[in-house]
């Protein structure tokens, strides 16, 4: 669903046409450190290359398996950052490319950054050593194809015809196989669930390193997106459709004929801020692992935060005269 303003002669509020032109520009941002990145050489001594040269000096048993996982835990990085992309773009065609724009949807396309964001950052930290990374590849490499499995193995064979489900069922299971194999080879254990019918976690043998298959979401972004306060509980009112957060966009009676709805502009700038430091959070990470300097988009980022932030201070004071900006305040 989608509002606009009550006369065509009027444009979305200001603070709505401002975080969209921010989220705009840290699209570019994030499109163009990707390119730049991509299109030139790492850097020498960064964790990237730390992480070719620890390769080459595993034992020859599980160095092509774990030179494997490595690459594989690379190239989710990319993908993750597309896909944040991907909702920076759309987050900033709902705040009013035609002229109107969402009611609650822009909440959930800022929550999808913010969780690329950490999956990113989990991946891709500075900090990890080689051992943790392409043990953190593994469990999201596992994690990809039970999901999968599971996916096709609950769709209805109404959909598709028993033939053909177990086609998609049997490659799946191929898929699974090969990648327990490859996570076997390159000396990890899987360690499933207490009922059995997943992996819980993936433990590199000889060593203390491991990793959950299932990320604790919630802790991660309190940690790595702390500008964003509590964003994580109130994306997932929206995302679960909670009342308490639901009713924020009702204006007037709630058991009326028809419901008056209007967005509350304080948290679409929210969301736009939340999105652009998800995004800021992948350029850092992106940047620093193949050795690249990501301060100036950082700054710029950090500048586009603060102008919401003026704007939000601003919209506070609005509020208490017309609460419904999308509504006509009365006489």
């Amino acid at each position: 669903m989608t509002v606009r303003p009550p006369s065509a002669a009027l444009e979305l509020p200001h603070l709505v046409r401002k975080s969209r032109r921010a989220l705009e520009q840290e699209a570019r941002a994030l499109k163009g450190a990707l390119d730049e990145y991509a299109s030139t050489r790492p850097m020498a001594g960064c964790p990237h290359q730390a992480d070719a040269l620890s390769v080459k000096r595993v034992g020859s048993r599980v160095r092509a398996a774990q030179r494997q996982l490595l690459a594989s835990g690379q190239q989710q990085a990319r993908l993750i950052l597309v896909n944040a992309y991907d909702h920076l773009v759309s987050m900033g065609r709902l705040l009013g490319t035609d002229g109107s724009m969402s009611l609650y949807a822009h909440t959930t396309l800022s929550r999808s950054v913010c969780e690329a964001a950490v999956r990113h950052a989990w991946l891709l930290g500075a900090s990890l050593s080689y051992e943790e990374r392409i043990t953190r590849s593994a469990a999201m490499l596992i994690a990809s194809t039970e999901n999968r499995l599971k996916g096709v193995r609950d769709a209805p064979e109404r959909n598709m015809g028993a033939q053909i489900k177990q086609m998609l069922v049997d490659n799946c299971t191929a898929e699974d196989e090969q990648v327990r194999q490859l996570i076997g080879q390159a000396g990890m254990d899987l360690v499933p669930e207490a009922r059995g019918r997943k992996t819980a976690r993936i433990e590199l043998r000889g060593t203390a390193v491991k990793a959950p298959v299932k990320l604790d979401i919630g802790p991660l972004m309190a940690e790595l997106l702390p500008e964003s306060p509590g964003w994580y509980l109130l994306s997932s009112g929206i995302a679960h459709s909670a009342a308490w957060v639901l009713h924020a966009a009702v204006m007037g009676p709630v058991n009326g004929p028809e419901l008056a709805l209007t967005p509350d502009l304080l948290e679409v700038a929210a969301a736009a801020e939340s999105a652009i430091s998800g995004s800021a959070l992948i350029i850092q990470k992106h940047a620093t692992y193949y050795g690249y300097d990501p301060g100036p988009r950082l700054r710029q980022s950090q500048q586009r935060r603060n102008m919401l932030d003026v704007l939000m201070r601003e919209q506070v004071a609005r509020q208490m005269t017309n609460p419904a900006p999308l509504i006509p305040a009365g006489p």
